[in-house]
C-alpha cells in the first residue's frame, strides 16, 4: 500500500526541514471500530497492544503497529489520498459499560483491563473478556483509573474530588482507602513502583494525582505522607517520564509544566503550539523521554522537545479536539504515538509506514 509523504501531514522539525527519526511524521495506521469520540487510549506495558475507550460505551483492543491482513489498498490511497490503512483489531469489550468509557488502564502484566462507566469501575480479564469486578464508590463521574502490579491495587479518580483505592485480590467492593485532599475534580492518577536493591529488595510505591485545584499530590501510603505542589492553574492531564524523575502536567491555561518529582521544582514550560481552555488534554512522554506529546483543541497533535522547549513537530489530520494521547513505551518504537479525537478517529502516527509481514502478504 502507498502512504503520502511525511510533509503532507507534518509541520515543524529542526532547522532545514530535518525531523528526528524518533519523532512521528505520518499517519501510519488508524484504529477503526468506534462509533463517536475516542475518550482515552493506552498502550500495554510491553507495547504490543493498545486499548481505546469510546463514547460508544465500548473498549477495544488493538495491535496498533500491524496492518489488518484483510486490508485492500484503494485506488485513492494508491495516489496518496484517503485514510491511512486500518490496524489489526483484536477484540471489543462491551459488558459492564452502560455509559461512555472515559478512562482505561492495563496492569503491567497485561492481564487485567480497568475501565470506567460513569461512576463505576469495571475490571475485566483481557483474554477471556469476563468482567471480574465492579466498584461503585464515587458520587460523580470517574475521570481516570490506574492499577498496580498484577492489579493488586486498583485506583479511580473522580469528579467528586476523591481517589479510591480498591483491593484487586479481595471480593470486598468497598475501597480500602479514600484520598480526599483535593479541593476539586481529580483529573489524573498514576502509580509509580520501583524495586529497591534488585529483585530481592523492597518495593517502593507512590501514588501521584492531579486536580482542577491546580495541585499535584504525591502519596507515600507506607509512610502516611502526602506532598503537594501547586502549579497555579487547573490540571487536566498528567504523565511521568519513563525514568520516574519528572512529571508533566497539562493545564487549562494552555501550558504544559515539567516538574521534578522528588522536589517539585518547575524545570520547564511548553506552550504556544497547542490550544487549550475548554477540554481536558492528555500528555505523554516518548519512550526515550526526549519529547512530550500533547493533544490540542484545534485537532493537532503537538510534540515538544523536552530540553529545548520548542514544538519539534505538529501533526494534523483530526477535524475535532484531540484529548487522548499515548506514546509507545518501548525505545525501539519511540516514534509511535496514538491520538484519539472527538471526530471519532484514532490515528497511529510513526516515522515510517508499517510494512505488513510476509505472512500477512501471502495470506491476504
Amino acid at each position: 500500500f502507498f502512504l503520502p509523504t511525511p510533509m503532507a501531514f507534518a509541520q515543524g522539525g529542526k532547522a532545514g526541514g530535518e525531523v528526528s527519526p524518533s519523532i512521528p511524521t505520518i499517519p501510519a495506521a488508524q484504529l477503526v471500530g468506534h462509533d463517536g469520540p475516542i475518550l482515552d487510549v493506552a498502550f500495554t506495558n510491553d507495547g504490543k497492544y493498545a486499548i481505546t475507550g469510546g463514547n460508544d460505551r465500548t473498549v477495544r483492543l488493538w495491535n496498533p503497529t500491524r496492518i489488518d491482513p484483510g486490508y485492500v489498498t484503494s485506488s485513492a490511497q494508491q495516489h496518496g489520498d484517503g485514510p491511512p490503512p486500518p490496524a489489526l483489531p483484536i477484540q471489543a469489550y462491551t459488558d459492564g459499560h452502560s455509559h461512555p468509557v472515559a478512562a482505561v488502564a492495563v496492569d503491567p502484566q497485561s492481564t487485567t483491563l480497568v475501565s470506567t462507566s460513569d461512576r463505576t469501575v469495571v475490571v475485566t480479564d483481557i483474554v477471556s473478556k469476563r468482567v471480574k469486578r465492579r466498584f461503585h464508590s464515587h458520587s460523580g463521574r470517574i475521570n481516570a483509573v490506574a492499577c498496580s502490579d498484577n492489579a493488586e491495587a486498583i485506583l479511580s479518580a473522580g469528579y467528586d474530588g476523591k481517589v479510591c483505592l480498591f483491593d484487586g485480590r479481595s471480593w470486598n467492593a468497598a475501597p480500602i482507602q479514600t484520598l480526599d485532599e483535593a479541593k476539586d475534580s481529580v483529573t489524573a492518577v498514576s502509580v509509580w513502583q520501583q524495586q529497591q536493591g534488585g529483585a530481592a529488595g523492597a518495593a517502593t510505591a507512590e501514588i501521584i494525582t492531579a486536580s482542577v485545584d491546580g495541585v499535584v499530590r504525591y502519596y507515600d501510603l507506607r509512610k502516611g505522607q502526602v506532598r503537594c505542589d501547586d502549579v497555579g492553574d487547573a490540571i487536566t492531564g498528567l504523565a511521568l517520564t519513563n525514568d520516574g524523575h519528572c512529571a508533566a502536567v497539562s493545564c487549562l491555561d494552555g501550558t504544559i509544566r515539567l516538574i521534578e518529582r522528588k522536589t517539585g521544582d518547575l524545570l520547564h514550560q511548553y506552550s504556544g503550539a497547542h490550544s487549550a481552555g475548554n477540554y481536558g488534554l492528555q500528555v505523554s512522554f516518548t519512550a526515550d523521554d526526549s519529547s512530550v506529546v500533547s493533544g490540542s483543541e484545534d485537532g493537532s497533535v503537538v510534540i515538544y522537545d523536552v530540553v529545548e522547549g520548542n514544538a519539534a513537530q505538529t501533526l494534523k489530520r483530526h477535524t475535532g479536539p484531540v484529548c487522548a494521547i499515548a506514546a509507545h513505551p518501548k525505545r525501539e518504537q519511540t516514534s509511535v504515538v496514538i491520538s484519539g479525537g472527538y471526530d471519532g478517529n484514532a490515528i497511529v502516527w510513526a516515522a515510517n509506514p508499517f510494512v505488513s509481514s510476509k505472512w500477512d502478504r501471502d495470506c491476504s
